[in-house]
């Protein structure tokens, strides 16, 4: 990691980033930025409007994919209700649970900055 992101929640590096693809493997997403690399194993709710959509809903898979080519506004990890909120462009945001029930294996998510194969994890 750069020492300009030692001082920032590490999250905050992903702002002002445009998504550059999506890969729907199997049991998780990944999502591709111009370097970093987010994967969900526990797949993110969708918040578009005031509207939830979750991954057994029509349309889950089109809005995801949606989201290339767009900034993110804001990424954050909220401990208090234990999720990691990415907010696009659009308005459109994601959730990822970090709540052990909701949990499809240990890692929620993992996040790697840079080609030096370390990653964050939740």
């Amino acid at each position: 990691m750069s020492e300009q992101n030692l001082n920032k929640p590490i999250l905050k590096v992903l702002e002002t980033l445009e998504l550059v693809g999506i890969t729907f493997i199997r049991d998780y997403i990944q999502f591709l930025f111009d370097g970093p690399v987010l994967n969900t194993y526990t797949l993110p709710l969708i918040k578009n409007q005031n509207k939830i959509i979750t991954s057994a809903d029509f349309g889950y898979y089109d809005t995801l994919c949606s989201l290339i080519n767009q900034k993110i506004l804001s990424a954050y990890e909220d401990e208090n209700e234990e999720k990691i909120a990415i907010k696009f462009e659009s308005d459109i945001e994601f959730f990822v649970s970090l709540k052990s029930e909701d949990r499809n294996c240990v890692e929620a998510v993992m996040l790697q900055l840079e080609t030096d194969g370390e990653w964050n994890v939740w």
